[in-house]
């Protein structure tokens, strides 16, 4: 149930706690105070759209049940938990206990154990889609729908294969991808061995200077040498040691003059020419860089892989279909013949409840195969008729909006499997004897649910468990929780006030 509305801030809410209980929770007051404010806090936990504030915070406690069928799924046991939302520039933002999460996770959690129903909900019943999600989800075909919707998904990939391939054009392009791939795997490129050769490439355009340098820096050594050694005969004999030192430095630095030039006389520049024009070449093709050659090698080999695989599911693809086909066929009648029979346990319901609503109509669901689609090969809608007998004709083409207000209320109380249900206003142009309906109907529905209901009808605020009554003044708003005198003048408020009670009183009838 949800225990605690805490609203930080939402329009003209400030700082509001609204404590909920078991059983009926009625939210009254003056047509204009915004009763509905409180409902578009427990929608934004759901899937409310049409949010009246840029920026708004508020917390939702809730007790979660013990069979909550997905509380391990969110590490969530059993018990109060708080939900958070805060809307910051047009950004909305979920936690659970102050952890902060997606708000598909809330959702999902939320709308498993509560369920509101907004007003103008009856437009649904002319919805095709939203009949067949009723169906589905009174009849318990979930898992069948995701194994169907499986199947579909790969049954719409071989009709796009048939429709946009052809078997030429998938092999002309193979061999395309297969003539890139080999030249550039054949190749073998490496953007490091690209940089050596580069700079290998740099240092062999300078190998005629650097020999001429080398051989001339050679020449002058000897000749420095030759005449380092006049030095013995004209110095004395103690200085020959120092003479011996510059004729060893002299030598050994020819030495590696001459290893110097072994190297690069062996330099081929001609081979580092050839590899890097292999790489110049791939680059204008495939380019502008040798990294986008290897990126568009890994790109069309994923290509290539995909359009052997299409090769292959079309020269295969008439037999798919057909195999795909008779799957789908399979499970669609499989969710077909439980849709039927959930259609036939709520229109007993359905019935059942417009006469407590003073409702006499004959309400059914109208079935028609059709050809495989997303959801089956069901079209389904409602057809009902206000007369005994004859035909049951579409709700669209005969049901005021009246009608269909009360229509959806006994749809949703056929098939009402949330813990916590809702309503916002859906007693919209009900009054007299059917309000006295409603209002038992609510009352005997939350003997088994919570209930939380925005009404104007008195009727329902005399069957309350706890009574709240929403004030504003100005630009400020509040909510009380009502007993006593106080719940009783505000259903006197709702009844037209003390005058009416008077004259009710004093007029013979």
């Amino acid at each position: 149930m949800i225990e605690l509305l805490h609203i930080s801030e939402y329009v003209y809410l400030k700082d509001v706690d609204v404590y909920f209980s078991n059983g009926l929770n009625v939210i009254t007051g003056e047509t204009g105070t915004g009763k509905s404010l409180l409902l578009d806090i427990v929608g934004a936990f759901l899937d409310y759209e049409n949010l009246r504030s840029d920026t708004f915070s508020a917390d939702m406690v809730l007790d979660i049940p013990e069979d909550f069928n997905i509380a391990e799924e969110f590490e969530l046991k059993a018990g109060q938990h708080i939900f958070t939302v805060e809307r910051r520039n047009k950004r909305l933002f979920y936690k659970i206990d102050g952890k902060l999460l997606g708000r598909d996770i809330v959702q999902k959690v939320v709308s498993n154990f509560v369920a509101i129903h907004k007003q103008s909900s009856h437009i649904k019943l002319l919805d095709k889609g939203f009949i067949l999600d009723v169906l589905d989800k009174v009849s318990g075909n979930e898992a069948l729908m995701e194994g169907y919707k499986s199947l579909y998904q790969n049954y719409q990939y071989v009709q796009k294969i048939l429709n946009t391939l052809s078997k030429d054009a998938i092999e002309s392009s193979l061999e395309d991808l297969r003539e890139k791939i080999e030249e550039i795997e054949s190749a073998r490129l490496s953007a490091e061995e690209e940089q050596r050769l580069e700079i290998a490439y740099k240092e062999a355009t300078n190998t005629k200077n650097s020999v001429q340098n080398y051989t001339s820096v050679s020449q002058q050594l000897e000749e420095l040498e030759y005449t380092v050694r006049k030095f013995y005969a004209l110095v004395d004999e103690r200085l020959h040691e120092k003479v011996d030192a510059l004729v060893e430095s002299m030598i050994e630095l020819e030495n590696s003059i001459q290893k110097e030039l072994s190297r690069i006389e062996e330099m081929s520049i001609e081979d580092i020419e050839n590899r890097l024009w292999v790489y110049r070449k791939l680059r204008r093709k495939y380019g502008p860089t040798t990294e986008d050659v290897l990126e568009n090698l890994s790109h069309w080999k994923s290509d290539y892989d995909e359009k052997m695989k299409q090769l292959e599911l079309l020269n295969n693809a008439d037999k798919e279909k057909i195999s795909l086909e008779t799957q789908l066929e399979e499970l669609a009648d499989m969710m077909s013949q439980k849709r039927k029979a959930s259609a036939d346990k709520i229109e007993e319901m359905i019935t059942q409840h417009l006469r407590d609503l003073n409702m006499n109509a004959r309400v059914g669901f109208s079935f028609a195969k059709t050809s495989i689609s997303p959801t089956g090969v069901d079209d389904v809608e409602l057809v009902g008729s206000t007369l005994s007998t004859g035909p049951l004709y579409p709700l669209r083409k005969i049901a005021s909006g009246g009608e269909l207000s009360r229509l959806m209320l006994a749809l949703e109380l056929s098939i009402n499997t949330a813990d916590v249900l809702v309503y916002d206003e859906i007693d919209s142009g009900v009054g007299g004897t059917t309000a006295v309906k409603l209002a038992e109907k609510l009352e005997k529905l939350a003997q088994e649910h919570q209930i939380i209901i925005v009404t104007h009808l008195p009727q329902i605020a005399l069957k309350a468990d706890k009574h709240f009554v929403l004030t504003r003044t100005g630009d400020s708003g509040t909510v009380s929780e009502v007993s006593g005198d106080a719940r009783t003048e505000e259903i006197k408020r709702m009844f037209g006030g003390e005058e009416i009670v008077e004259i009710m009183k004093d007029t013979k009838f």
